[in-house]
């Protein structure tokens, strides 16, 4: 008995030893050439396959939208309402310089539209609108985004703007918004925008909205399936995407990268090696 029992605990011992050497080998991928300064990688389950500084203070650049489009798709019951653009809105984000939908000051305008072009198309005249209809102002509106940072355990950041445009004090990491976007994937009306290619508003003059990122790709299969791009000079480019390979789905986030002038660009090819180191 005490011999079968000794062979038994020797092939638990080694069966124990081949599985978690084997998981170890698929958790920790190395990705040695990666552009970018920050960058963390989940599987479905939100294991973390690689991490390069995902702790660093960074500036989250228009990531910021992701966590403006779930605050606005959880206080808003119908997204057929309709609101209008204020022309102070326009002038404000044109002063800066933001990223624009192309949305035009008087136009009317459904909360939908707003959502799509504050993801797709990165839209600043698309945050502040959205902020107003839904709070009355940016001020309160990112009271509310600072408040679901904390609900989610976002402890490292702190939101100033609906945008993303740089501010010393918007801040966040590249952990704490993989927290986010899986949380803001759980919406399938998130999820749907957010692997969207193009939308087309039907006020008040059929608006073609694109995906800022899919216009980036290298061409039409890849294992991309959705995303949200950002760039500030402090920043440097930024990606949050959803990557598939044989059918499992993975969450990529970097920041920092270099804005060279390629294609891919910097960051997008950091996807793509994240996608072949899997």
């Amino acid at each position: 008995m005490k011999k079968w029992m000794l062979v038994g605990c020797i092939c638990i011992m080694v069966f124990l030893f081949y599985y978690t050497s084997k998981t170890y080998e698929f958790t920790h991928l190395e990705l040695p050439s990666l552009h970018s300064q920050n960058a963390l990688l989940l599987n479905e389950q939100g294991d973390v396959l690689y991490e390069k500084n995902a702790d660093a203070i960074i500036y989250p650049a228009s990531l910021t939208k992701i966590m403006t489009a779930i605050v606005a798709i959880e206080m808003t019951d119908n997204l057929q309402t309709q609101t209008i653009v204020e022309p102070q809105t326009i002038a404000n984000y044109t002063a800066q310089n933001a990223s624009m939908a192309g949305f035009q000051a008087g136009d009317f305008v459904t909360m939908e539209d707003l959502l799509y072009g504050t993801l797709l198309a990165s839209g600043a005249d698309a945050t502040g609108t959205l902020a107003d209809a839904v709070a009355g102002s940016e001020d309160k509106f990112v009271t509310l985004m600072n408040n679901k940072a904390q609900e989610l355990g976002m402890h490292d950041t702190y939101f100033v703007n609906t945008s993303g445009l740089h501010d010393e004090a918007h801040v966040s990491t590249v952990r704490d918004i993989s927290k986010l976007l899986r949380y803001a994937l759980e919406n399938p009306t998130f999820y749907q925008i957010f692997t969207s290619k193009n939308y087309t508003t039907y006020v008040p003059n059929q608006l073609i909205i694109t995906n800022s990122l899919f216009t980036k790709l290298p061409g039409l299969d890849s294992p991309i399936i959705g995303g949200k791009t950002g760039y500030t000079p402090e920043a440097g480019l930024c990606l949050a995407t959803i990557i598939e390979k044989e059918g499992k789905s993975f969450l990529f986030i970097t920041t920092n990268a270099p804005s060279y002038i390629w294609n891919p660009p910097p960051h997008i090819e950091d996807a793509l090696t994240a996608f072949e180191a899997l």
